[in-house]
């Protein structure tokens, strides 16, 4: 069982500061222009777009993710829909659909944060919080500009999250994301240790941890990516709500040993990382078939 990276990936995340083709190099990994066809191995490559990746992929059928299993992952409507269909139901922003010209729903609800189907700015301060229609149509205007005159924009219902610390764009949210692998939730990080190195909040209580891994349960089951990055947030009452999922094969951290202990265990290899203060592993119990986190050794 391989490891594979697309090179072509190598600017972005330089650009962006991200460590993983370092890290995945450190594990062996190997470009995909070195694949051969008949290998069995997991491919981790940048969010193009999925004709990309089928020609990507094409000549080496024994990689994962297909093209099928990461389609559904690439966008939040898709990937809302698929959570319909699974009947999976979990504490999630009531969300509206704003395709280019259509009238706006009449139970629409502010204040609202705006995104589009594909990516969001996700500022996470007031700057992406709207409070009126008129708000809502120069925030859809300026998404469309920077991400396609025809992008579908999503409202999302306002949640208020518990701070993590502080930004130059506002509050961070005490955020999660959750490494699902084999549809078993198997490792969580904070999500924006990039920004702050000490959050408020973390780690996050058993009983947090143990919310936080039967939600991503219930969306692990609803797709068949060997890898899904599943995000919540912590509200300011204290409860945790899905906020989205995507492709784990793109997904980003700053956790080093969390993104090695995922990657080897989709080779078939144990880590010896076990927890810190912003990240750690979930136990499964063959016994009773529930994930439980493990002890946090800060």
């Amino acid at each position: 069982m391989h490891l594979f990276y697309d090179e072509r990936d190598a600017r972005y995340h330089e650009a962006h500061g991200s460590q993983i083709l370092y890290w995945l190099d450190e594990l062996g990994a190997k470009p995909l222009k070195d694949a051969l066809r008949g290998d069995v191995g997991f491919l981790f490559t940048g969010a193009r777009t999925i004709d990309d990746y089928r020609q990507l992929v094409a000549g080496t059928p024994d990689l994962r993710d297909t093209a099928e299993e990461r389609e559904v992952l690439l966008t939040l409507d898709t990937v809302l829909d698929a959570l319909s269909r699974a009947s999976v139901q979990i504490p999630t922003p009531k969300t509206w659909r704003l395709p280019l010209d259509e009238p706006l729903p009449k139970d629409l609800a502010f204040p609202l944060f705006v995104r589009t189907a594909h990516s969001s700015w996700k500022l996470g301060s007031k700057i992406s919080r709207v409070r009126s229609a008129k708000e809502l149509e120069s925030e859809a205007a300026e998404l469309r500009r920077a991400m396609g005159w025809n992008a579908l924009i999503l409202a999302r219902a306002w949640h208020e999250f518990a701070p993590a610390g502080e930004s130059m764009y506002g509050p961070v949210a005490q955020e999660v994301r959750v490494w699902i692998v084999d549809q078993v939730p198997f490792a969580w990080s904070f999500h924006y240790l990039n920004v702050v190195r000490e959050p408020h909040g973390f780690p996050p209580h058993g009983d947090d941890l143990r919310a936080i891994a039967g939600m991503a349960r219930d969306v692990g089951r609803a797709f068949h990516s060997r890898l899904v990055a599943a995000d919540f947030a912590r509200q300011t009452n204290g409860d945790w709500i899905f906020v989205e999922a995507g492709p784990g094969s793109c997904a980003g951290t700053a956790h080093e040993a969390v993104f090695k202990a995922v990657a080897s265990r989709l080779r078939g290899e144990e880590s010896t990382f076990r927890s810190d203060a912003v990240g750690g592993i979930f136990e499964a119990s063959s016994a009773d078939g529930l994930v439980r986190p493990e002890s946090n050794k800060v």
